[in-house]
């Protein structure tokens, strides 16, 4: 009997592994169980995770092995959000209770530059430095500057919400995101202007900035919604939406390039695309539930992502997509949605999604600047469920359109433009 039960757990656990190796993002032991917030590599194998409990876990091998190192984040463990990389020995982290920390040695052992009192509702998620003595902080309501490697500080903005991430392409020229916003200066963070993603008044909480080549821009929020600029937030587009269920709330994106990206929430969604954004394909990572909270990517091929419960997944071959999905249409949302377009602007073919919480009988026009009909999409009774619905636009001319659901009294007008 002993040997039988034997048998069946070598061929249990094999199964496991075979599973892990078939999904091609592999489960890392991180040896903590809290959550992680950050995760970032200098080069392929060494890198650093944060996340509650004042934790910062190092891997010199690619993430083989991770080491739990000792820091003076507040007494009873701290919340630490972010962490940046400035070379091999010069490292930051920021957190809740106003904790920055600082290493000048690899992250083996770490300085407190500044540590509030426990209890202290302010704090610190994103961290960005263009040398070893320039950079910024953002967090609750403010941004901070440094010249001096965090000796003196300079207070740059006062905001209402919280800010999550912030990213600086230059000395001048630099962009941080919060609650449903996406902030720019062009005067070294001193001051900072409202960039308009095209959200339609919806506040989702952008909690990364994902930027390649100092121009492109991507980032998402609590509404599955992608927003790219190719201008550093001069302009944005409203580019894709995931529709995930259970319903989902992504928390991170990471491109690697201009065309190929992920993006991961909760109940372990993972996302990727390789046009840029416009579309994506779910990946095959096993089972994990557990939340997405920061990807990190090497290249193409060799990432990182870390997340609820001491999460770390490691990919050496860019994941692999999830074949099969079954389809979203049964189902039921919770409310009636009409989303924005994506891509838009398009050129001529765009795709409009929408969500129905009960059957009713809908109607999608297309309307020009002049509020003259020039295209029913949709006119019959759907059941509830997601729908996406294409919109061939060859016949008509470059300019504003807006098109307009109604079904069971609700109605909805988004905006779109064509480019030809």
């Amino acid at each position: 009997m002993k040997k039988i039960i034997l048998i069946f757990v070598i061929i249990f656990h094999s199964l496991l592994f075979i599973s892990d190796c078939f999904s091609q993002w592999i489960v890392q032991n991180s040896g903590v169980s809290v959550n992680l917030y950050d995760v970032k590599f200098l080069n392929r194998y060494t890198g650093w995770a944060v996340g509650d409990g004042g934790i910062i876990v190092k891997t010199t091998n690619g993430g083989d092995n991770w080491i739990n190192v000792p820091n003076p984040s507040i007494t009873g463990g701290g919340i630490l959000s972010s962490l940046f990389i400035v070379d091999s020995n010069i490292l930051y982290v920021v957190g809740g209770h106003e904790i920055i920390l600082k290493s000048t040695n690899s992250g083996n052992t770490w300085i407190e530059i500044r540590n509030g009192p426990y209890g202290i509702s302010t704090g610190f998620r994103g961290v960005y430095f263009l040398n070893k003595d320039t950079g910024w902080f953002c967090g609750s309501m403010r941004v901070l500057r440094t010249t001096d490697g965090g000796t003196t500080f300079d207070s740059t903005g006062i905001f209402w919400g919280s800010l999550a991430d912030v990213f600086f392409k230059d000395f001048m020229t630099g962009l941080i995101c919060g609650d449903g916003v996406v902030f720019k200066s062009n005067d070294a963070g001193m001051n900072w202007y409202n960039t308009n993603v095209p959200t339609g008044g919806w506040a989702h909480q952008f909690r990364k900035i994902s930027v390649i080549n100092k121009q492109y821009v991507w980032i998402v929020g609590n509404g599955n919604i992608f927003y790219k600029s190719t201008n550093f937030a001069d302009s944005w587009d409203s580019i894709a939406y995931l529709p995930a269920y259970p319903p989902s709330v992504m928390y991170c994106s990471y491109f690697s390039s201009i065309n190929t990206g992920w993006a991961g929430g909760s109940y372990g969604y993972l996302y990727k695309t390789i046009d840029g954004g416009y579309n994506w394909i779910r990946e095959n990572t096993g089972t994990d539930q557990r939340f997405w909270g920061s990807i990190w990517f090497y290249n193409d091929s060799i990432g990182w992502g870390v997340g609820g419960a001491g999460k770390i997944m490691h990919t050496t071959t860019g994941g692999q997509s999830l074949v099969n999905i079954t389809s979203n249409e049964n189902k039921v949302p919770e409310s009636f949605r009409l989303y924005q377009n994506y891509p838009n602007p398009f050129n001529p073919v765009t795709k409009i999604n929408f969500a129905l919480p009960k059957q009713g009988f809908v109607t999608i026009k297309i309307y020009d600047v002049l509020g003259r009909e020039v295209r029913t999409l949709v006119n019959e009774v759907k059941t509830p469920g997601n729908y996406i619905v294409e919109f061939n636009a060859n016949e008509l001319a470059s300019g504003v359109y807006f098109y307009k659901i109604e079904v069971n009294g609700f109605s909805d007008v988004k905006r779109m433009i064509l480019i030809k």
